[in-house]
């Protein structure tokens, strides 16, 4: 075997392994750990939804909230209804278009995502004393550049679609 096939495969042979460790990522890409009081999309729903709605805000709109998760309403409102009966989230009349239904979380709602985020830091700061602050610096880095590379490869791709 020549120089340059075997450096074909070692090649091939890396984006392979690098293809299986961005599989794993997903299996482990929830960044929360499962509650027992709510299922990982009603968590992932609440969260994005105190990011969008401080504490003291009007809230948002059932159709605003779909668009930018990216799902449909009826997947949405499934998921608040099962939000405002464990009291993390209300539904209001928009003062301003009595048609329109704005939600938001609730103080429990704010506190539970709270919680849920100190969690999350406590187990990122394990794996950065883990990992050692160099190697978290490039890790950092590598995924951010990852990202980015895969974020833009994504959107040529649905500009396509």
């Amino acid at each position: 075997m020549s120089t340059d096939n075997n450096t074909e495969l070692d090649n091939d042979n890396v984006t392979k392994e690098l293809a299986l460790v961005f599989g794993q990522l997903k299996r482990v890409g929830n960044v929360f750990i499962p509650s027992k009081d709510l299922r990982q999309s009603e968590t992932n729903l609440l969260v994005y939804l105190t990011y969008l709605c401080p504490p003291g805000s009007n809230g948002i709109k059932v159709s605003e909230l779909s668009k930018q998760l990216k799902i449909t309403s009826a997947a949405v409102t499934h998921v608040i209804h099962k939000l405002e009966q464990t009291g993390y989230i209300t539904r209001t009349i928009a003062p301003n278009d009595r048609r329109s239904v704005l939600v938001t979380a609730t103080e429990t709602g704010h506190k539970f995502v709270k919680s849920r985020e100190q969690e999350l830091f406590d187990r990122f700061q394990q794996l950065r004393e883990h990992l050692g602050i160099d190697d978290t610096k490039q890790l950092i880095r590598i995924l951010a550049k990852s990202v980015q590379f895969l974020s833009s490869y994504q959107d040529i791709h649905e500009a396509k679609a």
